[in-house]
């Protein structure tokens, strides 16, 4: 008899982790999955079919220490398994003045989780990597934006799981059946109206995800009024900051999402709780609140948060072409190896790098370490609603949103230039 009888329905494999028959890896990683279904009220376990990994991050030796452990006991992962973003840039690190001894935990904490059998993909929007979970499956997705894409445009079904047990659900192929992987908590119950308004741009999404945050709490959104098909990136940045401003795991947009054919479906044919009617002066308050700096002075553009994606340097290369930036203004940009070739074969990258732009890889913005910047770097802009949340408090540097368009013209001026967004009346 084991601890958990009676208080949990395993299967015959699960009584066969926790006697170790599937070493001991395993079975340290099934009393972790099992004590989480235990906190969480799932009454059993179910097997999953992908893992994002989100613990890539180095955070100090404690973390290091628990990853490296299970790799020196020889498990493997049991399911398709990849890497979120990491803190350095493998290729370029020590060009951008990493410390050497940080550098090297950061690569051991990686080259452990490839040492299970994950894949190296580094990037925090697995979503656009080929072979991409389907619309039903059971997944364990880690990175905020991540499992927002992953529940609501994908339709796979995905927690909100902390640290450690995404690597445990890797090497067991086992999560606990609760949350969003149960299809009556997945309906929406909070109603978004969002005004009729045209020229919409990946800005508007950013801070439409980011008011729609504020006011979710633990309700599921349904969105509805959005008259136009949302680009993936557009999805990626209405993500993003639905996971940022609050705790929201999933939305519908009706028409849009694969669960949301019709208001009624994505309700579950249940009345909704409450309604929002999206006010254009609030779109208009978010947009200018998510700069925490009315500076003119610009020394430096960040953009990559959630990774820049094949569409983002599409876009960016057009709004770059025959343009250059004020030698007094740094651009980086930060995107995963994989979308990185991707634009360099589109020819997308040729006009963004003679405009002064550089790509970082491997790492994201939210890991930046301020000693890549010059020491008097003070003032950063960004398109980013989550990098204009969390950058201030992560690179200590005062930060301005805005659209790409007027991320390009800011650094061409050498100096903060923001329009009134083009879908405002």
């Amino acid at each position: 008899m084991h601890e958990f009888e009676g208080k949990i329905e395993l299967s015959e494999r699960d009584k066969a982790m926790l006697a170790g028959n599937e070493g001991r890896a395993a079975q340290i990683a099934i009393r972790i999955v099992i004590r989480i279904a235990l906190i969480q009220d799932a009454p059993r376990l179910l097997d999953i079919s992908n893992v994002h990994v989100g613990g890539s991050i180095y955070t100090g030796q404690a973390s290091l220490k628990v990853i490296e452990t299970l790799a020196d006991l020889g498990t493997k992962v049991r399911v398709p398994t990849s890497i979120n973003a990491i803190s350095i840039d493998r290729q370029r690190w020590r060009d951008q003045h990493i410390d050497e001894e940080f550098a090297g935990y950061a690569d051991r904490l990686a080259s452990a989780f490839e040492k299970m059998g994950a894949k190296p993909i580094f990037s925090c929007t697995p979503y656009v990597f080929p072979d991409t979970p389907k619309l039903g499956d059971d997944i364990v997705w880690a990175e905020s934006n991540a499992i927002v894409y992953s529940n609501s445009v994908l339709g796979a079904r995905t927690n909100r799981h902390g640290d450690f047990l995404d690597i445990c659900a890797a090497i067991t192929g086992r999560a606990p059946a609760c949350g969003l992987h149960l299809p009556e908590n997945r309906k929406g119950n909070f109603v978004i109206n969002v005004p009729p308004l045209s020229n919409l741009d990946s800005s508007f999404y950013a801070v439409l995800g980011y008011l729609i945050g504020k006011h979710a709490g633990n309700d599921i959104p349904v969105i509805q009024g959005i008259r136009v098909q949302p680009s993936v990136e557009d999805l990626k940045y209405l993500s993003s900051t639905l996971a940022t401003s609050g705790a929201v795991g999933m939305f519908h947009m009706v028409g849009v999402t694969p669960e949301a054919d019709s208001l009624e479906q994505a309700l579950g044919g249940v009345p909704a709780v409450r309604t929002l009617d999206v006010a254009e002066d609030e779109l208009q308050s978010v947009f200018q609140k998510l700069s925490t700096t009315t500076e003119d002075e610009l020394d430096l553009v960040l953009l990559g948060s959630p990774h820049f994606t094949l569409g983002d340097f599409e876009v960016l290369a057009q709004l770059t072409t025959g343009k250059q930036a004020s030698p007094d203004c740094d651009m980086l940009i930060t995107t995963s190896q994989y979308v990185h070739q991707q634009a360099r074969d589109a020819g997308y990258l040729a006009p963004i790098e003679r405009f002064g732009a550089r790509v970082s890889t491997d790492l994201c913005l939210c890991m930046l370490n301020a000693s890549m910047f010059p020491s008097d770097t003070r003032t950063a802009m960004t398109n980013s609603g989550k990098f204009a949340h969390y950058g201030p408090g992560l690179v200590g540097k005062k930060v301005s949103f805005g659209s790409l368009k007027d991320c390009v013209e800011s650094a061409v001026e050498g100096r903060r230039k923001i329009n009134k967004p083009a879908w405002l009346n």
